[in-house]
């Protein structure tokens, strides 16, 4: 695939780190008010025929992240003043391409209902989880 490529010392007026679903709406809402934006990513572009209808692959051997199996090792500590250690895994399922993670469920975000905010209150405790409304 052929990259884009632009001098490196023009000014812009914003650098977006990451074209997840935040990123890459603020890079449309700004480039579309007049601003000169520079998306950066750290992973390819993917097409559909980089993905495999393989749910078991994609659910059970994280198939569909991109952290330490692609070289990207994440690390996580519980509080500020712990030293971060290496996981194995991933803790947040981060993707490193254009898209980020919002790629691997086509950016759909459902609006939540009122329901989803006080369902402790009205459904009643949930044997194995601490739901809290």
């Amino acid at each position: 695939m052929a990259w884009a490529s632009y001098p490196t010392r023009e000014e812009v007026d914003f650098v977006v780190i990451g074209s997840g679903a935040a990123g890459g709406i603020m890079a449309k809402e700004l480039s579309s008010a007049g601003f000169s934006v520079v998306v950066l990513e750290q992973g390819p572009h993917l097409r559909p025929g980089d993905f495999r209808h393989d749910e078991w692959d994609y659910t059970q051997t994280e198939g569909l992240v991109w952290g330490s199996r692609k070289g990207h090792p994440q690390t996580f500590r519980r509080y500020e003043h712990e030293k971060a250690q290496l996981v194995e895994g991933a803790v947040l399922g981060y993707a490193h391409n254009v898209g980020g993670s919002s790629a691997h469920f086509s950016g759909n975000f459902w609006r939540l209902r009122p329901i989803d905010f006080m369902e402790a209150s009205v459904r009643g405790p949930i044997a194995g989880t601490n739901f809290v409304d």
